[in-house]
């Protein structure tokens, strides 16, 4: 997707019902309906998969390889610090290589083999002699992203293939938009409190600036509101 061809939209989160009702008014707008064969991303998020099943049930759903890449990342700190300080450092390696080797089958769809290393990786660091090792609670890291894989098993893709295709992988320029809506707002040097009654208007407001739509939308209200004028001033009493 070009920048140009992005559309943002934002909305406050007001419960499970009002969200997906948001969400497909949202989508809406932008012409995607319950018919577009659309491609959803997503972090992992067990609600934010609910509102895809609600607003576009036959969508293609792929899990961000952005926030993936950086629990692998989460992942690879501690391994290197796996023995710090110890005769032990050299374990530090063998965690590292079998990460590295699991998330290369995850992004070459090898998922089965991938779920394999770090499992392996987990038994490795449960036996005895390694629970001793300096480090070794970090690498929790590991069985966490293990569960977070399993737990969105049936959004893995070949990232490398649809990469290779043109394809998008990672809602990396959500984040960036994200950034561009609210960051502003929510600096803490502004000093300044979201209010529920008020957010989505400034939502609203914020998006349709950013998508560059401002001036059609003031001028498409000042017109309504000049024909409502001009037909009220030439009705008869």
């Amino acid at each position: 997707m070009s920048c140009s061809a992005q559309h943002r939209f934002a909305f406050a989160s007001n419960g499970q019902a009002a969200s997906a009702e948001a969400f497909t008014q949202a989508l809406a707008t932008t012409g995607v309906s319950a018919d577009t064969p659309p491609t959803v991303l997503c972090d992992g998020d067990a609600g934010l998969w609910r509102l895809q099943r609600e607003a576009l049930p036959g969508a293609t759903i792929v899990l961000d390889c952005w926030h993936v890449a950086v629990r692998f990342e989460h992942a690879l700190q501690a391994a290197r610090s796996f023995g710090a300080g110890t005769a032990d450092t050299h374990l530090a390696d063998e965690a590292v290589r079998g990460l590295e080797r699991a998330k290369w089958r995850l992004l070459h769809g090898r998922w089965t083999g991938c779920r394999h290393k770090l499992a392996a990786l987990c038994r490795w660091t449960e036996r005895k002699h390694r629970r001793e090792v300096a480090g070794t609670g970090r690498l929790q890291h590991a069985s966490h992203l293990l569960g977070y894989l399993d737990r969105n098993e049936d959004t893995l893709v070949h990232d490398a293939a649809r990469y290779l295709d043109g394809e998008l992988i990672s809602t990396a320029f959500v984040e960036s938009a994200v950034n561009e809506i609210i960051a502003k707002r929510i600096n803490k040097m502004q000093q300044i409190r979201w209010n529920r009654a008020t957010v989505q208007p400034f939502l609203d407001v914020r998006t349709t600036v950013l998508n560059g739509m401002i001036e059609d939308t003031f001028l498409g209200s000042t017109s309504a509101r000049t024909g409502a004028a001009s037909r009220s001033a030439t009705v008869e009493p």
